[in-house]
């Protein structure tokens, strides 16, 4: 790849412009040139952005936001929508953004938004109102002829007629991310500048704008009054001579003893996903395994409200299925793929879906369950655990023992989790010296909750020694079911059986 230099660079920019060899943008100065970056002929470029009907450039249509009323999205058509996805390379190709700018950037996105402003004091959202449909035809020309691109006026009116559509950048046009970013960069520096002395951190994804502190938050930046968060004069005057109106009824002001909210995703102490967010995949999936057809309508028609003359429902209900898996997706990128969440989860839509994506095939392999998982103490190993495995092992019951599952140079932590996960069911081999050992009670802690939480009865304790007094050690075990030990591995061996039978 060839070493891109710095034509035109502002230390206060938000946006560095560079120096591709061959493909420079910068003082483009006749239209020839601009056909030949994109690949396009002159006459092919001029009809389609002058001639052609302007109810052939796009298919427009509405469809449900996230927090209720709708979103119109302005589809490019034929010739228009592949000159557009040509020019926006272009561009991308010749901008580099600064950190502050996480939208519709490669590498950046709605969790490294959120990162930056985890564990802070405060986080400040503001919302820009109607952002791509302020951005009018004007602005986007004036921003090609300005520096840093300094593009001859002609060429940007024709970078402006295919980026913008009844005056507005439209929701749907590959082009719409990068320039949107382009002429908000504008307010980036002048939000940047006029924070800076407070050391508050900036960020900008898209149209969602956070200002976060690791201390106390400046009253004139942002303060709370009655409830209602209120945006000091100076930052609403920047707003106002960048172009853009601060949508005061989503502007939130919100200490660390609130749930603070960046893009989406909770930042109090670590990133983590609303557990709403996580309770609605739960229950799409169970209506999904439950009846199909049904639940892909209830989804799409009564609860996002769609057209039903507009949506292509399925016999199968497998547009909720994909929907379903890129929810699950999205879990995986912000928690991980061994987050227990997701691996339940992803594991119960293996079990009922009938025509698996391919990466699907993989995880069940991974995550091929066990009946039975083996939690204990080491010193409880000869005397209990190899005989109970034992008994198990005979009868066909397949247990997780670490003695015989991890292997060395093996991840102890990841390995036992995912067991954890895996199994149906945990004995927890409860003694004097189980009570007294930290990573014992660890996993009998991490079952009772899911227990707890989640409805089941996995927890099984077998109990060796002063039963008072182990129990006592654990009060969340006091209402559970027990079995002593009395040296009888086969009779145990064959209860876990009736179990799993059951």
């Amino acid at each position: 790849m060839p070493l891109l230099t710095p034509v035109a660079y502002r230390p206060e920019a938000a946006l560095k412009l560079l120096n591709p060899p061959s493909r420079s943008i910068h003082k483009l100065d006749s239209l020839d040139l601009l056909c030949n970056l994109l690949g396009v002929k002159k006459g092919q470029l001029l009809y389609i952005c002058y001639k052609r009907a302007d109810e052939l450039k796009y298919n427009s249509f509405e469809i449900p936001k996230k927090r209720g009323g709708l979103r119109k999205i302005d589809s490019p058509q034929k010739g228009l929508r592949v000159v557009q996805q040509k020019l926006a390379e272009l561009l991308t190709e010749n901008l580099e953004f600064k950190p502050c700018v996480q939208g519709f950037i490669k590498g950046r996105g709605i969790l490294q938004n959120a990162i930056l402003h985890k564990k802070s004091n405060w986080v400040l959202n503001v919302d820009i109102k109607d952002f791509f449909g302020s951005i009018n035809f004007g602005r986007v020309r004036a921003v090609f002829i300005a520096k840093p691109f300094e593009i001859h006026p002609d060429v940007a009116t024709v970078i402006a007629q295919i980026c913008c559509f009844n005056n507005y950048l439209p929701q749907g046009a590959a082009t719409s991310p990068v320039v949107s970013n382009i002429v908000a960069s504008i307010l980036d520096n002048r939000t940047i500048k006029h924070v800076r002395s407070h050391r508050l951190i900036y960020s900008r994804y898209a149209d969602d704008i956070t200002l976060s502190a690791k201390r106390n938050f400046p009253r004139e930046i942002a303060h709370i009054s009655d409830g209602r968060t209120i945006i000091g004069e100076d930052l609403a005057n920047i707003f106002s001579r960048a172009s853009f109106e601060v949508n005061e009824k989503k502007s939130r002001l919100q200490s660390k003893y609130d749930r603070q909210e960046v893009t989406g995703l909770i930042t109090n102490k670590k990133v983590n996903i609303p557990a709403e967010y996580k309770n609605k995949v739960r229950t799409a999936i169970y209506h999904w395994i439950q009846d199909p057809k049904e639940a892909e309508r209830k989804c799409f028609i009564d609860i996002l409200k769609l057209n039903p003359d507009e949506v292509e429902l399925t016999e199968d209900g497998r547009k909720l299925k994909h929907n379903i898996y890129g929810r699950l997706s999205f879990i995986a990128m912000v928690k991980g793929k061994d987050d227990p969440t997701y691996v339940k989860l992803i594991l119960k839509m293996a079990e009922h879906d009938k025509t698996p994506p391919k990466f699907l095939k993989s995880i069940k392999e991974e995550y091929k369950m066990y009946d039975v998982f083996l939690c204990h103490a080491s010193e409880d190993k000869a005397a209990i655990v190899e005989p109970l495995y034992e008994a198990l092992t005979k009868i066909g019951v397949h247990a997780f023992y670490d003695s015989k599952e991890i292997a060395w140079g093996d991840s102890l932590i990841e390995t036992i989790n995912k067991a954890l996960i895996k199994s149906q069911y945990v004995i927890a081999v409860m003694t004097d010296n189980s009570v007294v050992k930290a990573w014992p009670q660890k996993e009998i802690n991490a079952v009772l909750n899911g227990d707890i939480s989640g409805g089941t009865k996995r927890l099984l304790p077998l109990i060796h020694g002063n039963k008072e007094k182990i129990l006592n050690n654990n009060f969340l075990m006091s209402d559970k079911l027990y079995v002593v030990w009395q040296d009888n591995p086969d009779e145990i061996a064959q209860k876990i059986k009736a179990l799993l039978a059951s």
